[in-house]
């Protein structure tokens, strides 16, 4: 088996990929959403009003119709952001009626009525758990674009428009062009092997380096905010991020390049006294820096410069970067994916130090006579987990 410790670049990228692990929202959570809103999706099809002539659809958008999505900082609600696609043309009805027409039909059912807030052009749902769904109506521009969507404005008068699907197979497009990912061709023998006498979890490699790289970046913004104003949202991050994507094999190049050309690209734009944009790539009418002032772009780029720097600081070894891993995902998931690494890989390395590691922190270590640590001979030692430290 490969010895993942020999190999700076290797252990780097794995660990990165533990961290994201780490990050994102847990399989249970994800299924209590997708049940949430195909629950609402079977209430409003059963609607004797408005909705039981019309053809729908209730699908997830954002984060996670795309696999970047992350754990919120700080124990608050998960956004779980839906459409409510009516399969219908728009301008047989005005915006408030559709949004009238979901309220009435929720409001119907005493349970959604309990948790239903009314935002100013979609319905928030807030689930007593650890998300709240918000869900916006709209409908087809026309009979010819059924898989673009119109929707209300937020003074409910006019139509905008979107194309949520659009934009998530624009993104997983460009993820998979990605050509022999390192944790992939250099890891098949580690995905395969028992290790512990158990599989390594096949889902820690499957996401590309794209959908990893968006969900670090997402952290560490979400950290760099933290007491900051101005944040920057997560369709500018990813829309960013895969516009740059230029096939990097591992989610620290991907990083690593993407910042570069970031920088690259709103100096070039100061430069030539021009507004630097972030268009959606399936409506480039759309501008998503379009509210920014001139403090919204002083923050974007203080955050791409300072994460700039904390990355290249990476680029050499543990000891030199063990702080900016901290400060860039926080010490808590730094500390514990480097420790299941640890764990998961020390019987398979012939350095001393991170073998007796490997077992102090799974609880296997023994110290003999000789004061050897080892896994069978000797005083057992009580397990403990600072080797992040």
């Amino acid at each position: 088996m490969i010895d993942i410790f020999k190999n700076y670049a290797l252990q780097r990228d794995e660990l990165l990929a533990r961290i994201a692990q780490e990050l994102q929202l847990d399989k249970t959570r994800l299924e209590r959403m997708e049940s949430a809103y195909n629950a609402v999706a079977d209430l409003l099809k059963k609607d004797e009003d408005f909705f039981k002539d019309v053809e729908i659809e209730v699908y997830a958008q954002g984060s996670k119709r795309i696999g970047t999505s992350i754990k919120p900082i700080n124990d608050e609600d998960f956004d779980l952001d839906t459409v409510l696609h009516i399969y219908d043309v728009y301008h047989k009805y005005s915006p408030d009626e559709i949004y009238n027409a979901l309220v009435k039909a929720l409001e119907k059912d005493s349970y959604y009525k309990s948790i239903m807030e009314k935002k100013k052009r979609c319905v928030r749902l807030n689930y007593k758990s650890d998300f709240h769904m918000d869900i916006l109506p709209a409908c087809m521009p026309s009979h010819f674009e059924k898989q673009k969507i119109a929707i209300p404005e937020k003074m409910m008068r006019s139509w905008s428009s979107g194309n949520p699907k659009g934009f998530s197979e624009w993104f997983l497009r460009i993820a998979d062009t990605v050509k022999n990912p390192v944790l992939i061709t250099h890891m098949r023998a580690l995905m395969e092997a028992k290790v512990e006498s158990e599989p390594l979890p096949v889902e820690l490699y499957q996401k590309t380096p794209l959908q990893r790289g968006v969900q670090l970046i997402k952290r560490c913004r979400d950290l760099y905010y933290a007491d900051k104003k101005y944040r920057v949202s997560s369709i500018v991050i990813t829309t960013l991020t895969a516009h740059f994507y230029n096939g990097e094999n591992s989610i620290f190049d991907t990083i690593d390049n993407v910042l570069e050309k970031i920088k690259g690209s709103y100096l070039d734009a100061v430069k030539s006294s021009a507004k630097f944009k972030v268009l959606n790539p399936v409506n480039p009418q759309e501008d998503f820096t379009d509210s920014w002032t001139d403090e919204h772009f002083k923050s974007f780029y203080g955050f791409i410069s300072d994460l700039y720097i904390q990355w290249q600081n990476l680029k050499t070894s543990f000891e030199t970067g063990k702080d900016d891993y901290i400060k860039l995902f926080g010490e808590g998931v730094y500390k514990k994916s480097l420790n299941e690494q640890i764990v998961t890989f020390s019987k398979n390395t012939d350095d001393g130090f991170t073998n007796a590691s490997g077992l102090i922190i799974g609880g296997k270590a023994y110290t003999n006579t000789q004061g050897q640590i080892n896994s069978n001979t000797g005083i057992k030692n009580e397990s403990h987990h600072n080797f992040g430290s």
